[in-house]
């Protein structure tokens, strides 16, 4: 496994941990009793290299099971879903291509844990983004009317910046496929968030079956996601647990190709990742990778 070179990760995955700790309600001896295990499993994972999206998922799926799958991060995605909707409403007329609405998309991860940034001042920016890396067009090509475009969703909220360019696709007469999580995994969306929130119209068929875990290892998806990929035109993969998963954990990014034509966008919300898509901290990256 390719590991992220920035020393920035231990203290990003304590953060995390602490945040999904105090989203819970528990005794304090249950929270140090948590909190341990947590560490061991941190500690293991940044020994062994891996990439710190699997170890977060590893210590989430620990914290579920000492909990009764308890979503530590419900409050904030009540948040999120509120913020993003607003703000998409305040757009206005957006252009209607492929890369302004993808720059849209990027623009919707600021939404998570990791970007502490102003995120209003981000979203200002709307289709005018500039990107550090831009294979957009490279993406495009892949696209044709009946094509299969699967989309790998990330946070929630980002379902109404992500749904701006699924109608993009939609109308060039693309079949789109809106993946998300089966359950609870940090802030990710999951169906259940999305149908509590009434917000999953306009993105194509919505279907969760991603495992409840930050990014994807298709090897360990279901036989249905797995299929689906498997007869993409095109794989659209949203945010840094993507990156960190398929194109470091999974070493598509070293082989410089990937099982299905991927683009992946997200905000480089830290320097580790940042230094391995080869831009410059809080950039957006559209990052294309050729089917193998």
């Amino acid at each position: 496994m390719s590991r992220i070179p920035s020393d920035e990760c231990p203290a990003c995955l304590q953060r995390l941990g602490e945040q999904a700790l105090n989203g819970l309600d528990l005794a304090p001896e249950q929270k140090d009793e948590l909190r341990q295990g947590i560490s061991s499993i941190t500690q293991r994972g940044l020994d062994l290299g891996e990439a710190p999206a699997f170890i977060a998922s590893e210590f989430f799926a620990y914290v579920r099971e000492h909990t009764d799958g308890a979503d530590p991060f419900a409050k904030k995605k009540q948040t999120d879903f509120a913020a993003a909707r607003q703000t998409v409403q305040g757009l206005g007329d957006t252009p209607d291509t492929f890369a302004s609405r993808a720059r849209l998309a990027i623009i919707g991860n600021a939404l998570d844990h990791f970007f502490l940034a102003d995120t209003s001042r981000l979203w200002e920016q709307g289709s005018g983004l500039e990107l550090g890396r831009d294979d957009l067009a490279q993406a495009e090509a892949c696209l044709s009317p009946g094509g299969r475009v699967v989309m790998l969703a990330d946070n929630c909220g980002e379902q109404a910046f992500d749904r701006l360019l699924a109608e993009h696709l939609m109308g060039r007469g693309c079949e789109v496929h809106y993946v998300v999580k089966a359950g609870p995994v940090q802030n990710d969306l999951s169906l259940a968030d999305l149908e509590a929130a009434d917000e999953s119209f306009g993105l194509g068929l919505v279907q969760g079956i991603a495992p409840p875990a930050v990014g994807l290892n298709p090897d360990t998806a279901p036989r249905e996601l797995r299929d689906l990929l498997a007869g993409a035109d095109l794989v659209v993969a949203k945010g840094m647990g993507h990156f960190e998963t398929l194109g470091l954990g999974l070493g598509m990014l070293d082989a410089g190709q990937a099982p299905w034509p991927l683009l992946m966008l997200f905000l480089a919300k830290c320097q580790g990742v940042a230094s391995r898509a080869g831009v410059t901290k809080g950039q957006g990256v559209a990052m294309f990778l050729s089917c193998s």
